[in-house]
């Protein structure tokens, strides 16, 4: 089968592998992956049933899990803020230290960690991360216990925390992405994640102080948390064994190849000239994720301080009213995602998310009576409940080839971790310049922030609609699953993309002839990929920009309070 795009000076990057579709039905072979299969099992054996469905909702279930310790703890430090300071004797400036390593670390480490889940697969890089994670939160946890209050050791913990709190929700989509097609389950899944983060992070971050007081030390709140912790990662390991068990025991069609799920280790090395086949659609969504993202999260930093200026009432409600942002979105995601996988409308939802946030940026800077405050904390909530499964899923949907999700949403989170020390140490700058230590300020930041993601969402899908052959990728992410093949064929015969075959009896051909032709439309057209390597630039200066504000913001002692990991998708 020979492919060629008859107006275009460069032909898409198609391997072997491709050659079997994700929606074929699995021949029993593991042709191009290697001779040594990871799992002792007749690959020819016609014997195997189809994977039942009950098992792919235990794996939904169970991979939920392995973050819910880690989102448990996001808001902890944070919402002990007060007492850890007054227990450690520290300042504001090494507070914000403290609670921003998280992002500092994976302003780098993403990247990295993101080559090596799509390398050994999501389950065992969950059991790594999760294993990391544990070992932080025990360490923070015995550096408050018996009154040490040993700030270095704290510092240490949220270190190793780190490590696998910025790459452990892109491991569960790893194991989504391979056991779930798009349009077939994955929004779903992405959704169910979110639900149960939201819903770990408000139990976390509203019962801190309640613990620490009750108990009369902080201490236990930390240490509880490492329970938590300590029953994600045992979550982790159970996901990885009972992967191992479904491969031996059914069928299971890898959705990101269409072969047999054999969990075998990916040869090679990381290699950034990939980067190069990376589309403009990715880099916009990037660019999206930089100030929607980044906007969007980082303002969980200031909204219970905000909540109490605006309503003038004690850090208890305060705490209540801002947490509101949590639940919806708990409620919400899964529902969203069952429309993605229906209908599609990826970029209308990315259009969505930065509305609402504009909305509420909006009322807060320009309204200060409380039914207003109320309105923009409730649209708040609509934009933190938009923002995570339409970006998962139509990071997986534009890249050309979907064995390089890990590393395309690890590259897009590094960029979002920066931009997030960048906008909160700015925001706590400008608190502290306001003579009443007022927020209000600082809010003029996110507006900008809302006002940039709307104008690129709405240029992404003002292109799917208008210009689809400028946007090719962003176009197929719009349309309802069902009809992406006419989508595809329509889009192929106005770019000029031929594929000819060596027989008209092929076996799977057609669905061969869709797939390779999306991909082509995916790729982008010019060869050299000098745009994609600037795209690249930028985004590496705005993390060395996040690192340097970082620095400042040390040496200027802000208030900033970045809530560690929190980077949604």
């Amino acid at each position: 089968m020979s492919l060629q795009r008859q107006n275009s000076v460069e032909k898409a990057p198609i391997d072997e592998r491709e050659k079997t579709s994700v929606d074929v039905k699995d021949d029993g072979s593991s042709r191009g992956e290697g001779r040594s299969p990871a799992l002792p099992y007749d690959s020819d054996s016609p014997s195997k049933p189809k994977l039942p469905y009950y098992w792919q909702l235990v794996m939904v279930v169970l991979t939920c899990l392995c973050t819910f310790g880690n989102h448990w703890s996001n808001g902890l430090i944070v919402s002990l803020k007060t007492t850890i300071i007054k227990e450690t004797h520290i300042n504001n400036s090494q507070f914000a230290t403290l609670v921003a390593v998280t992002n500092l670390v994976n302003t780098f480490l993403c990247i990295g960690l993101g080559f090596y889940i799509d390398k050994l697969g999501g389950a065992l890089m969950s059991v790594i991360l999760a294993g990391f994670h544990l070992s932080g939160a025990v360490v923070m946890s015995g550096a408050a216990t018996n009154h040490l209050n040993s700030y270095p050791l704290l510092i240490v913990g949220k270190v190793l925390a780190a490590i696998g709190d910025g790459s452990l929700d892109n491991a569960q989509h790893r194991i989504f992405s391979t056991y779930f097609a798009p349009g077939k389950g994955f929004a779903f899944s992405i959704g169910a994640i979110w639900c149960v983060a939201n819903l770990a992070q408000f139990t976390g971050q509203s019962t801190a102080n309640v613990i620490a007081r009750n108990l009369h030390t902080y201490a236990w709140a930390l240490w509880i948390s490492s329970v938590i912790a300590c029953f994600s990662f045992l979550c982790a390991v159970t996901v990885f064994f009972l992967d191992r068990y479904l491969r031996v025991r059914y069928n299971v069609t890898d959705q990101t190849s269409g072969r047999r799920h054999t969990g075998q280790v990916r040869r090679g090395t990381f290699n950034l000239r990939a980067i190069k086949f990376l589309p403009m659609t990715f880099w916009l969504v990037v660019a999206f994720a930089v100030f929607e993202n980044a906007g969007v999260q980082s303002f969980v930093s200031i909204s219970t301080q905000f909540a109490q200026q605006r309503l003038k009432k004690g850090a208890v409600i305060g705490g209540w009213v801002s947490s509101f942002y949590l639940l919806l979105p708990a409620g919400l995601t899964p529902f969203l995602g069952i429309y993605i996988d229906v209908y599609g409308k990826r970029i209308g939802f990315l259009f969505l998310s930065g509305l609402t946030f504009l909305i509420s940026m909006l009322l807060l800077k320009f309204s200060h009576s409380v039914p207003t405050f109320i309105a923009a904390y409730v649209f708040y909530a609509l934009s933190q409940a938009v923002t995570p499964a339409p970006q998962v899923e139509i990071i997986r949907s534009i890249i050309p080839d979907p064995h390089y999700f890990a590393t395309g949403f690890a590259i897009k989170k590094s960029v979002v971790q920066a931009s997030i020390v960048i906008i909160t140490t700015a925001a706590g700058k400008l608190q502290d310049l306001s003579p009443t230590d007022s927020l209000d300020p600082a809010v003029t930041l996110w507006l900008v922030y809302a006002f940039l993601s709307v104008a690129i969402s709405g240029f992404m899908l003002l292109m799917s609609h208008f210009a689809p052959n400028t946007l090719p990728a962003a176009r197929l992410s719009q349309v309802a699953p069902r009809d992406l093949p006419d989508e595809v064929e329509r889009l192929a015969r106005n770019q000029g993309i031929v594929i000819h075959k060596p027989g008209p009896d092929e076996e799977g051909d057609s669905v061969n002839e869709v797939k390779l032709k999306e991909k082509m439309l995916k790729s982008p057209k010019h060869q050299s990929g000098i745009l994609s390597w600037a795209y690249l630039m930028i985004g590496l200066g705005i993390i060395f920009i996040g690192w340097i504000m970082f620095g400042m913001g040390v040496n200027w002692g802000v208030h900033g309070s970045v809530v560690a990991g929190t980077v949604g998708e």
